[in-house]
């Protein structure tokens, strides 16, 4: 069983890389997950402690895009997923640099954001019509339906360039002995929904590509009426190489388990015990992530024996 800590909860507040991994190693986990927050400077100082605790898991692009400011790293400017053959081919080159970086400091896992259908953005109007309290009414259906249709208008040639750049990674992965985890997102026009997970694992079956499960994200998708939370797991469990761990409040993500609201009794009994678990959350006591850290412990499913 391993339970890790994403670098995201002190990325912007540990400019020296070695400091902070000094600082989760020292907070009682099993392994680390090196975030998208990370500069090529923290990387450079990461590379001479990489050999001090496990490092699990890396997310696509690591380190960060040059140009683009730490607080802001989730908004890339370039995606897997873009109709612009430049822009796409940089993307590839960029998640290849963070491939070989994984190769270099022994991670086995790039988790992978594939990038977003190119269409309006509507999730405000949902995420407004939530918070008022519209969650069952007509409105909010309504909503979701011509947002779900807008995006289904332009997602074909979109999902063809990213089977585009997954043929051309995937390559490289199995070269490199790697895998390539693609993870669950949490707005509607972002890549994969639930359907496309199914899809690109069909066409890469056989090869080193997974699912990677973010808790928070699926929990999202629900609420905002996408798609029910459990059916991720359900479906793609065998696929299953890693989870992030976040608890929300409302439609706050990023907070530890046990101080929000979600039921992480049941959420825990989902997850097979062996999948990698790493908490991703946002910068705070760290009291706070220790007794995270012992919730999600207590709530690990016991593994049997054949035997048993």
């Amino acid at each position: 069983m391993v339970i890790g800590i994403s670098t995201m909860w002190n990325a912007l507040k540990q400019s020296d890389g070695g400091a902070l991994i000094d600082e989760l190693s020292g907070l009682g986990f099993d392994a680390i997950e090196l975030s998208r927050h990370l500069t090529r400077e923290q990387i450079e100082q990461i590379r001479f402690h990489s050999q001090e605790i496990k490092i699990c898991s890396i997310h696509n692009f690591c380190p960060m895009l040059p140009g683009v400011p730490q607080s802001r790293a989730e908004n890339d400017p370039i995606h897997l997923s873009s109709l612009d053959a430049d822009e796409r081919g940089e993307a590839v080159r960029r998640t290849i640099r963070t491939m070989e970086l994984a190769v270099d400091i022994e991670v086995p896992i790039v988790v992978l954001h594939l990038g977003e259908v190119d269409t309006y953005d509507r999730s405000y109007l949902m995420y407004d019509l939530y918070e008022y309290g519209e969650r069952e009414f007509e409105a909010f259906s309504k909503k979701v339906i011509e947002a779900t249709d807008w995006r289904e208008r332009k997602q074909a040639e979109h999902q063809d360039a990213v089977l585009f750049s997954l043929d051309t990674l995937n390559e490289k992965a199995l070269r490199m002995d790697l895998y390539l985890a693609i993870e669950n997102r949490p707005r509607y026009y972002q890549i994969p929904d639930f359907d496309e997970v199914g899809m690109f694992l069909e066409r890469f079956e056989g090869s080193n590509m997974r699912y990677w499960h973010d808790v928070g994200h699926a929990m999202l998708q629900e609420r905002i009426g996408l798609c029910w939370s459990n059916r991720w797991l359900e479906a793609y469990k065998d696929h299953l190489i890693g989870v992030n761990l976040h608890d929300l409040k409302d439609l706050e993500a990023y907070h530890p388990p046990g101080f929000g609201d979600l039921d992480f009794k049941e959420i825990m009994a989902q997850i097979p015990p062996e999948v990698p678990k790493v908490l991703e959350l946002r910068h705070g006591r760290a009291e706070e992530l220790e007794e995270a850290r012992e919730t999600c412990q207590s709530l690990v499913p016991v593994e049997t024996s054949e035997a048993d």
